[in-house]
């Protein structure tokens, strides 16, 4: 949410003396009530141009004309749904005050200042770069200067992502990613661009059965016979498929395929979308999963959650009194996170011995075979957490 940008929070000046060396201010602007304008009190809500943050305020014909300038100027700080229903009320008060002439001429002179601006700004802070395919001159769209920025193009690239080719999706999505993390932007589909980007894995198994039912559809021979071929590749050669380059080119291969059978924009629970399946177990879903669970050096990895439900006496009597009294929480309840930390450390010969207890108790390991959580993830062991994101079928 930005903070207060209008000029009644500009209390030093320093912001209304540098839009003061850039535009020309009206002589209704130049003599009005400095009180009045700047230190106007208590103002009903609706004299607000934003009234949900009470900025913006619009009582005056001056007061308005400033609004519309640090708006103007400001406006990039705000959400599109946010900007727009701004400009509207400010728009509203603009014609009651009858200035429109004065705010169009503030308005020209900043889109001027702007379009310089933007000329300077390098391709990377622009979500989309190509050439015009009529006049092939280079285009640059959605800037990518500012947190609501960032959201924006998030946002319009996840509901227009149909008008996109793969190839111009993925790079758009890793713009997005990275300045998110610049400007500290929280993305609400962070999981759809991480698969656009190609953060994430899929199951060897599946990707190579989307293949084949596309190969199915194909009607020409060669795209058919190259569909096969990629599926036998996925079958045989598993650790190649698994690797970050591969699988975006495999996206890639198949989004353009699925434009040549008539499939793009016509996807369905029956035919998913190629990044749906090759990057089903993103990074971020990965990295959360291993936030909530813990592994053991006998392989089992368990939900921490679990362990709140193991009875302390039983902890005590396999692992003695020191070790009960540091996971124990309350008169005789299991501290999750601590027990978590300990049992991660614990020999072979233990963490077996605590397998035991946990499958006594009911409470069965999420994932076996997988390497410690430490050492991080191997290529199998990306295979079977794909494996446990794949729907079924």
């Amino acid at each position: 949410m930005p903070s207060r940008v209008d000029h009644v929070a500009d209390v030093n000046g320093e912001e209304l003396y540098r839009l003061w060396q850039l535009y020309r201010f009206p002589d209704f602007v130049k003599q009005a009530d400095e009180v009045q304008t700047f230190r106007p009190g208590r103002l009903a809500v609706t004299a607000y141009a934003d009234p949900v943050r009470q900025q913006f305020p619009c009582h005056s014909a001056a007061a308005t004309w400033l609004s519309a300038l640090y708006f103007t100027e400001k406006q990039a700080e705000f959400h599109p749904k946010d900007q727009a229903r701004i400009l509207h009320r400010l728009d509203h008060y603009v014609g009651y005050w009858r200035i429109q002439g004065d705010v169009a001429q503030l308005r020209a002179k900043h889109a001027s200042y702007q379009q310089q601006r933007d000329a300077a700004l390098p391709d990377s802070a622009y979500a989309w770069v190509g050439a015009d395919p009529r006049t092939g001159r280079k285009e640059r769209h959605w800037r990518l200067t500012s947190a609501p920025e960032v959201k924006a193009a998030a946002e319009y690239l996840e509901t227009h992502r149909d008008r996109f080719p793969f190839r111009d999706r993925h790079a758009m999505a890793r713009r997005i990613l990275e300045k998110a993390g610049r400007y500290g932007a929280a993305l609400p589909n962070r999981e759809f661009l991480e698969k656009q980007a190609g953060l994430g894995v899929g199951d060897p198994a599946r990707v190579a059965a989307t293949l084949r039912d596309r190969a199915r559809l194909a009607k020409d021979a060669g795209l058919c016979g190259h569909l096969v071929k990629l599926a036998e590749t996925v079958e045989t050669q598993p650790r190649q498929a698994l690797h970050p380059s591969m699988l975006a080119e495999l996206t890639a291969i198949v989004d353009e395929a699925d434009h040549r059978l008539g499939l793009h924009g016509h996807y369905s629970a029956g035919v998913p979308r190629p990044e749906d399946v090759i990057f089903a177990a993103t990074l971020t879903k990965a990295a959360s999963d291993l936030a909530e669970h813990c592994a053991l050096t006998s392989g089992k990895v368990y939900k921490k959650a679990d362990f709140s439900r193991l009875e302390l006496g039983a902890v005590e009597s396999l692992f003695g009194t020191d070790f009960a009294q540091q996971v124990r929480r309350g008169p005789g309840g299991v501290d999750a996170e601590k027990m978590a930390e300990l049992v991660a450390t614990l020999p072979l010969p233990d963490a077996e011995l605590f397998d035991r207890l946990m499958a006594d108790c009911g409470l069965h390991p999420q994932l076996a075979k997988a390497a410690s959580a430490r050492r991080g993830f191997s290529e199998a062991d990306w295979a079977a957490m794909a494996q446990t994101y794949t729907p079924a079928r």
